[in-house]
Parts: structure tokens; C-alpha cells; sequence
């Protein structure tokens, strides 16, 4: 890998931000309740790797993951010594790898449960499994009106261990009453599956934006995404980024008024102006939807983008940095000086949410990871 010196753009992850940020989440939740770090999507485009040795480090309790190859990256990483958690249902091939590597399915359905108990019996295996109520996300899970019933049949299945219930919530950010009702809706199926005498050892419901906005959801374990990274889904100044998203000037022009601006000629000068050419586009996840709306921070100070960001260069407005050179840093999320550009920001300019603007950052050579902190290999 190429000195850090030579990086056109890259990604810098603070991991002791991170750490502070668990145990921010510890100090809210309490010494009783357990956390499960949601690590899917490479961490939030952080870096499953280097970000789950870290929540090792760190104490959690459990991860979810979003698929397979992840969970397995887990296993690699930290042996059999956490719970890992695949949200979502298994594909029938993966039934097989998923219990001999002890890796927790979501179950939906009692299918779904047969299946995993008929593959544990042919292994000889414990089959650990978690049961998703959906109590109004609408994508996976027993609906709650059936759900008691279904999670009976469930624990009559003699390989499998119920582990936890669990449900999502779709609007914990948005609509506190709606998701009020759901936990309750929740509870009562929970209540009904262990009056019935199903032992079900967790409950668990809060997400990121549960955890901060409803405390009454915060059951036996908590399970946050975006806090972990730093990222509050409402106004709240404990949580420290930890990711920063970066690049290099690569060519500085004066332009006069009357002269356009990249593809389509969608910025054209008014006045004599400065611009420069940045090593990054769309390729390495600075999206052309931010084309002539977003602003990015050079030499601390913040400078627009002119004309349709392209694959590989954007363009950008720095007559108020009479100084600025090629080499120069260019911050896209993160702190320059005094100035700051969030990843909350960004979806904005870019009329989405802070987690496909974090999972959209290109995973590849073009973008480098670079890990500082107490934990940094």
C-alpha cells in the first residue's frame, strides 16, 4: 500500500472515536442490559475488519450482520467467542455453513425453522435462533397478530434454541406514539409466548434512534448501528464521528465569467472565478446527485461544487482560497480547522439518509481505509 502522503482519496477512521462511543451507549443503557454491535455493510463502510477487532477490544456482547460472508468474516476475526446475529432470512444454501459455524438465524417463519432444525440434526449440532416479530416494518417476521402461536410450534422443535425476540422498528426517528404502540404490540406477544411456558431468555428492540428517543425500549439488550459510528439520528453532542472522507486538489484554473462548467454546461460563471479540480467523483462515492449543491472544506474554509460531479474529478469554487494549491486536502465529511462537513450534511444536499451516504463510499483501492487511534494495527 502507498504511503499515506500519496492517497488521492481516502477514508479515515478514528477508532477511538468509536470506543468512546460505546461506552457513551454503555453509560445510557446501564450495566444489566447487554449491546449488540450492528456491524453489516462492512461497518457502516468503516471497516468490518478492523472495526469489529475493536468492539472485541471493547466488551460487546453479540454482532448482527446483514448476510453470510460477513458473519463468517466475524468468525475468522473473533472465533466462537460472540454471538453473531444474521438479520434477515437465510438463503436454503447457507442453512448448512450457518450451523456449523454457530452463526444465529433470524427466523420468519416456521418453515424456515424446520429447515434449520432437519440441517442441525444431520450435524449433531445445537441450532441457536433468534424470531423476528414484525410489529409494523413490514419486511421480514411473523406479523404479531400470529406471532404467539407460531413461536410455540417453533420452541416444540427439540435442536433449536430460542435465544431472543426481537422486532424493528420503522419510524423510531419520526413517530414516537406509532412506535410506542409497536413495542407494545411487542411485549404482549412476548408476554403470551412465555405465559405459555416457552423460554425466551432476551427481548430486544432498540435501534440507534430507539435507544436515544425512547429509553422504555430498551429491553434486555440494545442493538445500535449509526451510534456506534458516531452518528446520531437526533440532535445529540455525546457521539463522536468517526469517520472522516477525503481527497486531494489535483488542478487549479482561473475561469472567466461566461465559461461552463463539466458535463452539460449545468454551471456557467458569472464572474471571474477560481477553480479546482478535485481527485474524486462519483466512482469513489461522492455521489452526482450532489452536483452544484454540495460544499466541501478547503484550507478550513467551505467552497462549493460547481457543474455535474464526474467519475473520477469535481470541480470546485475557491476564489475564497486565494492560497489553496494542487495537493491541497479537500474534506467532504469531516473537521477541517473550525469547519466541519457531517455525513448528516451531505444526505441532505443530497436528499437521502446519512447510511447509504456511508455505505456509498467506494470499498475499493481507489479509497483507501486509513485507521488511527489507541486500537490502529
Amino acid at each position: 500500500m502507498l504511503p499515506q502522503s500519496y492517497y488521492r482519496c481516502w477514508v479515515e477512521v478514528d477508532l477511538d472515536a468509536l470506543r468512546h462511543n460505546v461506552a457513551v451507549i454503555r453509560r445510557r443503557i446501564g450495566p444489566q442490559k447487554r449491546l449488540m454491535a450492528v456491524v453489516k455493510a462492512d461497518a457502516y463502510g468503516h471497516g468490518l475488519a478492523q472495526v469489529a477487532t475493536v468492539l472485541m477490544q471493547c466488551g460487546v456482547d453479540a454482532f448482527a450482520v446483514a448476510n453470510l460472508s460477513e458473519a463468517l468474516l466475524l468468525r475468522q476475526i473473533g472465533g466462537n467467542g460472540w454471538p453473531i446475529l444474521l438479520f434477515g432470512s437465510a438463503l436454503p444454501f447457507e442453512i448448512p455453513k450457518m450451523v456449523e459455524q454457530e452463526i444465529t438465524p433470524t427466523l420468519s417463519t416456521l418453515a424456515e425453522a424446520e429447515l434449520f432444525a432437519a440441517e442441525a440434526i444431520r450435524q449433531r449440532k445445537p441450532c441457536r435462533v433468534q424470531i423476528e416479530v414484525d410489529t409494523g416494518m413490514g419486511r421480514v417476521g411473523l406479523w404479531h397478530e400470529d406471532a404467539a402461536d407460531q413461536i410455540r410450534k417453533i420452541a416444540t422443535l427439540s435442536p433449536l434454541t430460542i435465544e431472543a425476540l426481537y422486532t424493528h422498528f420503522p419510524s423510531a426517528d419520526e413517530n414516537l406514539e406509532l412506535t410506542r404502540q409497536e413495542l407494545e404490540n411487542f411485549l404482549r406477544v412476548a408476554t403470551a409466548v412465555r405465559a405459555s411456558g416457552v423460554t425466551v431468555p432476551c427481548l430486544h428492540a432498540a435501534n440507534s434512534a430507539a435507544l436515544l428517543n425512547l429509553p422504555e425500549t430498551i429491553l434486555d439488550m440494545v442493538r445500535p448501528g449509526l451510534l456506534l459510528y458516531g452518528i446520531a439520528p437526533s440532535v445529540s453532542g455525546e457521539f463522536r464521528p468517526a469517520l472522516a472522507f477525503k481527497a486531494r486538489v489535483a488542478f487549479v484554473k482561473s475561469v472567466a465569467a461566461g465559461r461552463s462548467i463539466s458535463y452539460g454546461q449545468t454551471f456557467v460563471a458569472s464572474k471571474p472565478m477560481r477553480i479546482a479540480t478535485v481527485a474524486a467523483g462519483y466512482a469513489d462515492g461522492f455521489s452526482r446527485h450532489l452536483s452544484n449543491k454540495a460544499e466541501v472544506l478547503i484550507g478550513g474554509v467551505r467552497c462549493r461544487v460547481v457543474g455535474r460531479i464526474t467519475m473520477d474529478q469535481i470541480m470546485v469554487d475557491v476564489s475564497a482560497v486565494p492560497q489553496v494549491k494542487c495537493g491541497d486536502e479537500v474534506v467532504f465529511i469531516g473537521r477541517q480547522a473550525d469547519a466541519e462537513i457531517t455525513a448528516a450534511e451531505v444526505a441532505g444536499w443530497e436528499d437521502t439518509i446519512p447510511w447509504e451516504v456511508l455505505c456509498g463510499i467506494t470499498k475499493t483501492a481507489r479509497v483507501p481505509r486509513i485507521y488511527h487511534g489507541a486500537f490502529a494495527a
